[in-house]
Order: structure tokens, then sequence, then C-alpha cells
């Protein structure tokens, strides 16, 4: 399936950079918290388009949240290796910062046509996770 909206996403602890690309052509970039009130953000950002695909990278515990949420949404995603990402991203970036990252991570996409990563049909329970999701408290 090729994609014409992609959502990098450059995470972090607190924070996620997100870059929105329609057809290469970057349409919005924000900052959003690693919280409920970020994904509930995050959600509504992703049901303004057209099946959406979102890349980020494999960043430990930090990018497991954003998994778990892409997974419960039920939204595709692309969950790329670290070491993987960084030689694609190297050859197209001339200084690194989030949101350069979180850019290239959305318009490498579209040159290389990465499929969407697996995605589990059932979640596991992971303690605190699902206080992330937006309409849970």
């Amino acid at each position: 399936m090729e994609y014409s909206c992609a959502f990098g996403i450059d995470v972090s602890k607190a924070s996620m950079n997100v870059a929105i690309l329609i057809n290469k052509h970057q349409v919005d970039a924000v900052i959003l918290p690693m919280n409920q009130r970020g994904f509930s953000s995050l959600k509504a950002k992703l049901a303004s388009f057209k099946q959406p695909i979102v890349v980020f990278e494999a960043t430990g515990i930090y990018s497991r949240r954003l998994k778990f949420f892409l997974d419960s949404q039920k939204i595709n995603y692309v969950y790329l290796n670290p070491l993987r990402a960084k030689k694609q991203l190297d050859k197209l970036r001339s200084f690194k910062s989030d949101q350069v990252d979180a850019f290239r991570l959305a318009e490498t996409q579209f040159i290389l046509s990465r499929k969407p990563s697996y995605k589990r049909s059932r979640l596991p329970r992971i303690n605190g996770y699902e206080s992330l999701l937006p309409g849970t408290s």
C-alpha cells in the first residue's frame, strides 16, 4: 500500500517531535508531551488524515508507550531499528535535531516505501500504559 500521508515522530522521555508530510511536503510540525494529553492531540491529528502511516525509531522504554498507543488505535506504523534508522537518515541530514529527525523519518517513508510493522491483535497488559490512552483516567 502506498501512503500519501506520513507522520515522522522523534520520541524522547518527555516529548515527541511530530512532522506531518503529505506527498513529501511538510504540512505541520508539533511537539507533544508523552502523556495522555499528548496522545489525545496525536489521535486528533491522525484522525484528520486518510490512512496515515507513522514512522518512528525504537528508543526503548520511551517508544514503547507510542507503540502501545498506535496498536490500541489500530494505526499503521513503521517501528525502525535504531541502527537502520541512523543509516537511512545519515544520508539525508546535514545536522541533527529532534525536529529534523522527525521530518526525515517521514520523508524517507516516501523514498523507501517501508511496509508497516507487525501489530499485535491483542494488546498485552502493561502497567501504567492504559492511563496514556485518550478517554481513560
